[in-house]
């Protein structure tokens, strides 16, 4: 595995979140997958500058520095097919989109967006609380956009739009 400072800022980002927490258990073993799989990644037939984190026992990221080639189709393939491996064995959904989490007391809190919606209109979640970006597509974007506060999020506008 390629060490994380050692990948260009422009490096691509993959971020799968789980719809509920992994047990400290399949945090270990997932995160065994995830190595093998980011040792052995390969596009045109060579292995990839690859790196992978997984976070809050929820969120497992996929980084890939390009180095000045675009990545093949089959190697985005390989990556789905296996977090659908994951899906499978762990029972838990990692690429549906409609989830979404949140910071709240420094505890990391996932739900739909129309729940997310909901917890607006309670007064649960303000303008303020952070929500994770997944939808950031580099390393720099990750490293300084992963997390904002809800009124600066795409997801500010889809909740305005959709109530």
């Amino acid at each position: 595995m390629t060490d994380y400072n050692a990948l260009a800022p422009n490096s691509r980002v993959w971020i799968f979140q789980a719809d509920r927490e992994f047990s400290a258990d399949e945090t270990t073993s997932i995160s065994n997958e995830l190595l093998q799989f980011v040792d052995n990644w390969l596009s045109h037939g060579s292995l990839l500058k690859a790196h992978y984190k997984m976070l809050h026992n929820r969120f497992i990221i996929f980084f890939a520095d390009e180095d000045g080639d675009n990545m093949c189709g089959r190697a985005i393939d390989a990556s789905i097919r296996f977090i659908k491996e994951l899906e499978k064995k762990y029972s838990v959904s990692l690429l549906d989109r409609s989830h979404v989490a949140y910071i709240k007391n420094d505890n990391v809190y996932a739900c739909t967006l129309d729940e997310l919606g909901q917890r607006i209109e309670a007064g649960k979640i303000t303008p303020d609380t952070e929500v994770f970006n997944n939808l950031v597509s580099t390393k720099e974007e990750f490293d300084n956009h992963w997390t904002v506060p809800l009124a600066k999020s795409w997801h500010r506008s889809y909740i305005m739009q959709n109530q």
